[in-house]
């Protein structure tokens, strides 16, 4: 329990030290041992202009109980408002990394750049959000694609 309870305590910590990062959803469990903790059913994550929707969001530590990484799984709907940056869209999974400032986007990924006004749809897609800078992959399946207003 004093395990669970540290750990909680230091996800609030290192939360706070970033921008302001706040978690809902339906169970919160600790894993001290694999230094994570999961959010399942119905999780909201909230940070700054940022939404994250999704059936569960893992959150994972370092050795220094930094944040490693964020994970939403099933059914992931955002929008992603950093710096003039502004996504809206879904996918089926997002993985965030804090350190790199970067969004991982995998499986059937559709985003609004609102912004520049264009389309992605794809299978994996990585937004630099430091940048701006994007990676569009697609697959044998399912290609790759791109529309956008011309001017």
């Amino acid at each position: 329990m004093k395990k669970s309870s540290f750990l909680l305590f230091t996800v609030a910590i290192s939360l706070l030290l970033a921008e302001k990062l706040e978690i809902t959803a339906d169970k919160f469990l600790a894993k001290d041992a694999e230094k994570e903790v999961r959010f399942v059913g119905n999780a909201h994550i909230v940070q700054g202009a940022t939404r994250v929707k999704a059936a569960k969001v893992i959150v994972t530590f370092n050795e220094d109980n930094s944040t490693r990484k964020y994970r939403a799984v099933g059914g992931v709907r955002f929008s992603i408002k950093k710096n003039k940056a502004n996504y809206r869209g879904s996918c089926n999974e997002m993985l965030y990394l804090p350190q790199k400032k970067q969004y991982l986007l995998r499986g059937n990924v559709k985003v609004k750049d609102q912004q520049n006004r264009r389309d992605i749809t794809a299978s994996k897609v990585r937004i630099e959000s430091k940048t701006g800078a994007f990676v569009i992959e697609g697959s044998r399946e399912h290609a790759a694609k791109l529309t956008f207003d011309m001017k």
